[in-house]
């Protein structure tokens, strides 16, 4: 991968992150001053896939060092993995303040953007996830790489 595609996925990993770590606010808010069980899940989704969606880029960019890719299948890995983590933080959250969780797509349109938001999420690492483990195993057969540290 590309030192631009990292920095990419870094760039992106360090937003969702701080989306997460905001989301935590009205996370701790909700336990504190006693908003229910559904808005402490809620809220407790929200500040967790923004911490573990912006750890999984920052992760893929860390490890692009060791993926050999096209620039077809780095456009994949990366843009797949950042609309994964930003649906996933923005269903989460978007769930939390509308009090939907976007399980089906159905009801009103509140539903519908938190579905479609967790749908990227899904789609986006199901694919960006195993090609850029093929690229790690491109980098792993060619015999250059065997003696590298």
């Amino acid at each position: 991968m590309t030192s631009r595609g990292a920095a990419g996925l870094c760039l992106h990993g360090l937003l969702v992150l701080f989306l997460g770590l905001l989301c935590g606010i009205p996370f701790g808010s909700a336990i504190v001053s006693g908003w229910g069980d559904d808005a402490v899940r809620a809220w407790k989704l929200a500040h967790l896939e923004g911490l573990q969606n912006g750890i999984l880029l920052l992760a893929l960019a860390g490890a692009s060092r060791w993926m050999i890719l096209s620039a077809r299948q780095q456009a994949i890995a990366v843009w797949g993995a950042i609309l994964a983590a930003w649906g996933n933080v923005i269903g989460a959250a978007l769930g939390a303040l509308t009090g939907y969780r976007g399980l089906a797509p159905e009801g009103p349109l509140a539903n519908w953007l938190v579905f479609v938001a967790f749908m990227f999420g899904m789609w986006g690492v199901l694919v960006a996830v195993p090609v850029a483990a093929a690229g790690v195993l491109a980098w792993g057969r060619d015999p250059e790489n065997a003696s590298q540290p």
